[in-house]
């Protein structure tokens, strides 16, 4: 298609911010190909065998949902006289920035639980199998038409398909609640550590991360310490102690000059907890690192 090529043996979108629809009839067995963009693969029809390079393969059949991340080899297996009928939605994870923000990380949780935490999936699978979702078939076959048609605005309503799509795989995923819960807990926690480590600055508050991920404090609260072992406001506390300590050993430096720049403008409070996380007080930490 005009909207892939290859480049160094993989598959690329020629343009990032496309979103792909193709509806493909399997009816022979396919050659292995990787490629640098993430795929849903859904079954309309018939059934075959989802082969993973290096021995991982899974039976699928109609209602059948295949997600795997860019570098992953696959094929597929079609018996004698089989076929098998396969949407695939294909897509640059930077097609979802606009709906990742500061004040909402939902769908960043979302697609963290999807593609970014391979450990966490059942015998260390680099993909995500789901039987029986033939409840994203609508938005599935909506996505297809819009991209076969290519009316004007197609590329905003596919957007926000998209968004639609993975929620709604989301929900499938988290219906196994071992697996699935275990993987949103630890998307949750990941994800406000990150905001956390870019904006340890600012004021920053167990509710308002708690907001961000669309969950009670209470509950944010424990999900957080049971991944991490600590609390929210105890590991904003060691990033900005960390950041504080580095920003000690500059001899332009103040001590409340690298308070107030990672977050803190009471002193005491930050002369308290500094001398409690390394023993000394920022002045003595200062005029130490100058030995």
């Amino acid at each position: 298609m005009d909207d892939l090529q290859y480049n160094d043996g993989f598959l690329i979108l020629n343009n990032k911010n496309d979103i792909i629809m193709q509806k493909c009839a399997v009816e022979e067995n396919t050659k292995f190909h990787a490629h640098k963009f993430i795929e849903i693969a859904y079954v309309a029809s018939g059934h075959g065998t989802h082969i993973i390079e290096g021995g991982y393969s899974s039976f699928v059949e109609k209602g059948d949902l295949v997600l795997f991340n860019s570098d992953v080899s696959h094929a597929f297996r079609i018996e004698k006289h089989g076929q098998l009928t396969v949407y695939n939605c294909i897509f640059d994870p930077s097609v979802l920035s606009y709906a990742i923000n500061k004040s909402d990380d939902f769908i960043n949780i979302v697609y963290k639980c999807l593609f970014d935490i391979p450990e966490q999936r059942s015998e260390q699978k680099p993909y995500i199998v789901l039987n029986n979702a033939e409840s994203v078939s609508g938005i599935i076959n909506e996505m297809y038409e819009e991209y076969k048609e290519k009316q004007s605005g197609y590329e905003k309503v596919n957007t926000a398909n998209l968004i639609r799509l993975l929620i709604a795989v989301f929900r499938l995923q988290m219906n196994n609640r071992d697996e699935g819960g275990k993987t949103y807990r630890k998307a949750i926690a990941d994800s406000a550590k990150e905001y956390m480590d870019e904006y340890y600055a600012e004021k920053i508050t167990c509710e308002s991360l708690a907001s961000r991920a669309y969950l009670s404090t209470g509950y944010f609260h424990r999900i957080f310490k049971s991944v991490t072992g600590k609390s929210p406001i105890e590991y904003l506390q060691s990033v900005r102690l960390e950041k504080a300590a580095r920003l000690l050993t500059l001899p332009s430096s103040t001590v409340k000059q690298t308070a107030l720049s990672v977050g803190y403008s009471d002193m005491k409070h930050f002369y308290n907890i500094f001398k409690k996380e390394f023993g000394v007080t920022p002045n003595e930490y200062k005029k130490n690192r100058k030995l």
